[in-house]
């Protein structure tokens, strides 16, 4: 298994301590991805019928900015995930060339057009699909935002973490203005000033699940997240 469960260091959050636990025939290690992201590889050769893990820890976090002088061309470019279609062109607001109000705009925008309904959609789930739909969740808004930034010049990428709160794993988008990159969240139609707490990004969903593995066994597969993130 490979899990993205553990919080990035970034400009705007340190981790200031955290514990990782999981069951005690699994061997683990930490190691980064290719995107920066910490990830933890594990397994085990025995026979199991499940797999429970657990992070927890304390992250110190100030306003959400991350300043970036050389973002990657990848993040301007269209995703296997946020390929835009010329029928989603029309969902572009009016413009102004201000980065915050047409950031704000774009999220605006994505939020009054989709329906958060779960279940819908899955993980390959594109923004094309969400649009025609008009239905997803959090990552759903989140590509197609991240498809409409793309289209008119402002680099974009796909983030999963963590919001204050109970619940599950949250995804949200991350867009470069010249100088930084800054955070919003279409689902609940804000800019993000702080209360997330960031595990991964990537161009889209693909590059940052939580959790991605293999097993040998005839068996249904159930996965349970819960998540609790609050202030101290």
């Amino acid at each position: 298994m490979l899990l993205r469960c553990l919080p990035r260091e970034e400009a705007f959050q340190h981790v200031c301590n955290e514990q990782f636990t999981i069951n005690e025939e699994f061997w683990y290690r930490e190691r980064r991805d290719g995107l920066g992201n910490r990830i933890i590889i594990t397994g085990t050769d025995t026979a199991h019928t499940f797999v429970d893990y657990a992070c927890s820890g304390i992250v110190e976090t100030t306003i959400y900015c991350i300043p970036d002088s050389a973002p990657h061309p990848m993040f301007s470019l269209p995703s296997r995930l946020t390929q835009p279609s010329r029928e989603m062109l029309t969902l572009m607001p009016r413009l102004t060339g201000s980065f915050l109000n047409d950031c704000l705009a774009l999220s605006h925008e994505v939020h009054r057009y989709l329906a958060y309904t779960p279940g819908v959609t899955h993980i390959l789930t594109t923004a094309q699909e969400a649009y025609r739909l008009r239905q997803g969740v959090c990552q759903d808004y989140s590509h197609l935002m991240i498809s409409l930034c793309r289209a008119v010049g402002i680099p974009a990428r796909y983030v999963c973490g963590l919001m204050m709160g109970e619940g599950q794993t949250h995804a949200w988008v991350e867009a470069y203005d010249g100088q930084c990159w800054y955070a919003f969240d279409p689902t609940n139609d804000t800019a993000i000033a702080s209360g997330y707490i960031k595990l991964a990004h990537g161009r889209d969903a693909l590059d940052c699940p939580v959790s991605r593995g293999t097993y040998i066994g005839i068996t249904q597969q159930h996965t349970f997240v819960n998540v609790s993130v609050k202030e101290i």
